[in-house]
């Protein structure tokens, strides 16, 4: 990784395109080569050369372990660090006096142009090629033995510091009595400077400008009011009447329809009806004068359709039949004994039950009564009843369907009819929501044959609305005749009231108002604003007090520091107290 020291160690036989590469290949900023003894490499000044130049374009600095001192010479004379062990400082041994000779390549003259194109730096400018390795050798102990304070350093501790730094810092060693001013920090200050003169301006204006604001009381010696009318909304009316109470008004209606369907369980026998016949007979015993029976020929009749019951189920005579005397004429007020008579030659009437089933099958000769001939009876039987029993509609069904229907929830149907007539610019009066007597509808019919029955209900609902105007003028007519001529309306109470319906007249809808109004001397808001606008708190309780129905005065300033109302009205509140006795 980048930033940290990397230890190399060398070996004898390695050439110096192989100690180039392992610089190259290093991950360190900082590499240590760590060389044998005796390492005949780098005692040649061009490889030397070569290894420097490797590094520097890797942008690495290397350090020499070693204690020859004919590398130690080659070292300083290309600028590289050495140090004698790991745990030595590194230093850049000084460069050989120009009068002493460094050595030529021995061993790796033929590595030196490693790209086949490679140009062998000029050395003659430094050092004397022709000096021998022994000359350089007295030379680096020579060296070795000025103090350490003529030898430049690499830190290792430090990973960040490279080649260009220890160049930078010789320059500045020099030139450290040159002070060269820092631009970016005068920039810095100056840039903050400003931000600040703005800042500063922006409290300013916020703290006298937009933050001041005042906040006035006033108590007065206003009361309550308690009010109750009748008022009339007529549908028909064009003008309102504010002695008679008489506001034009419009009624708004919607109706809503809800439905629910149940099992029937009402029952009917479909099957055929028993039938049959009967001969009559009994004995009569009238009274004198009574004149029941047709006397012309000592004969009466029991006309067709007359019951006649057998164990509690009733029959129906399907003719008139003839009832005439047993023994011949007998004068008013004798018991007479009377047979039937009938066109079959039996003498017998035909009779059909009067519902389907076969529990109307009687045995033969069996007794029925005769409903409205107590004195008569029928002999005879009925047969060829069946039953067929089906699911019909009841009333029963029909009134269990509707108590299933849940119409009670109107409130979506009362706020569509309030916003309604608020969208025509009208009041709407919610006392006076109502709904019509529901329409019952059962599908199919009472009576019919059915498995199941939809029930129908449908109702009208409707309100009345009139204008708030027109409500408020009838309404502050009442509470001025119950106040004095000084004292005016604050509020009519009418966003509080309450509205109760006295029923429907028609087109007419008769509503109670109560409300609970506000009465007191006219104190303008916008008046105190003007009046106090800039001024101090005592100077602003002395211009309000001056009103003899003001009993108390308050004032706050806000914030802390604001000794004056704000000129500005916007910034002023004023509150006129209610009255407390209600």
């Amino acid at each position: 990784m980048a930033g940290t020291k990397d230890i190399v160690y060398v070996d004898v036989d390695d050439e110096i395109t192989t100690l180039i590469d392992k610089v190259r290949l290093s991950s360190g900023k900082v590499v240590i080569l760590v060389l044998p003894k005796k390492a005949s490499i780098l005692q040649s000044i061009v490889n030397m050369k070569l290894l420097k130049r490797s590094a520097e374009k890797e942008k690495k600095n290397i350090v020499l372990i070693t204690s020859e001192s004919g590398i130690i010479s080659l070292a300083g004379a290309v600028g590289l660090y050495i140090a004698a062990n790991l745990n030595d400082a590194p230093r850049i041994p000084p460069v050989p006096n120009k009068g002493s000779s460094l050595p030529d390549t021995v061993e790796e003259d033929s590595e030196l142009n490693m790209s086949g194109n490679e140009e062998i730096p000029d050395l003659a400018k430094n050092v004397n090629l022709a000096t021998s390795v022994g000359a350089l050798t007295e030379l680096a102990k020579s060296q070795a033995q000025k103090p350490d304070s003529a030898l430049e350093t690499l830190d290792l501790d430090n990973d960040s510091q490279n080649k260009t730094e220890a160049s930078e810092s010789q320059k500045k060693s020099k030139d450290k009595n040159l002070k060269v001013p820092n631009f970016d920090r005068f920039r810095f200050l100056l840039i903050s400077c400003f931000v600040l003169l703005i800042v500063i301006i922006v409290l300013v204006f916020f703290a006298f400008e937009v933050w001041p604001h005042a906040y006035i009381n006033v108590d007065t010696n206003a009361s309550n009011v308690n009010t109750s009318l009748n008022i009339s909304l007529d549908t028909q009316s064009q003008s309102v009447n504010i002695t008679a109470g008489d506001i034009p008004a419009r009624e708004v209606s919607q109706q809503k329809t809800f439905s629910q369907t149940v099992n029937t369980t009402g029952q009917a026998n479909q099957g055929n009806s028993a039938t049959g016949s009967v001969t009559f007979s009994g004995e009569d015993c009238p009274n004198p004068s009574d004149n029941l029976y047709a006397y012309n020929d000592n004969s009466f009749v029991i006309p067709q359709g007359t019951g006649l019951s057998y164990k509690g189920l009733t029959y129906i005579t399907e003719a008139d039949t003839t009832m005439t005397p047993k023994q011949g004429f007998q004068q008013p007020g004798n018991c007479v004994d009377y047979v039937s008579t009938y066109t079959n030659a039996n003498g017998s009437t035909p009779i059909s039950a009067q519902s389907p089933g076969s529990n109307y099958n009687t045995p033969n000769n069996v007794t029925f009564s005769v409903s409205g001939y107590s004195e008569f009876s029928a002999t005879g039987s009925a047969s060829g009843g069946t039953d067929n029993i089906v699911n019909i509609v009841s009333q029963t069904d029909v009134n269990n369907a509707v108590s299933k229907i849940n119409s009670n929830d109107s409130s979506l149907i009362e706020q569509a009819l309030s916003n309604q007539l608020k969208g025509e610019g009208l009041y709407p009066i919610d006392a006076t929501f109502s709904g019509s007597k529901p329409q019952i509808s059962p599908n199919p019919s009472v009576g019919a044959q059915s498995n199941t029955v939809s029930v129908t209900e449908t109702i009208t609902y409707t309100m009345f609305g009139a204008s708030m105007k027109n409500i408020d003028a009838v309404v502050d007519s009442n509470i001025r005749s119950q106040t004095s001529s000084n004292q005016n309306i604050i509020n009519n109470g009418i966003n509080q009231s309450a509205f109760k319906q006295q029923g429907v007249n028609g087109l007419t809808d008769q509503v109670l108002i109560t409300s609970l109004a506000e009465v007191g001397p006219n104190i303008s808001v916008s008046t105190i604003k003007k009046e106090v606008a800039g001024k101090s708190p005592q100077a602003i309780i002395s211009a309000i007090k001056n009103n003899p129905n003001v009993t108390k005065v308050s004032v706050r300033l806000s914030p802390f520091w604001v000794s004056s109302a704000p000129s500005s009205l916007s910034k002023i509140t004023v509150k006129i107290a209610k009255p407390t006795n209600h």
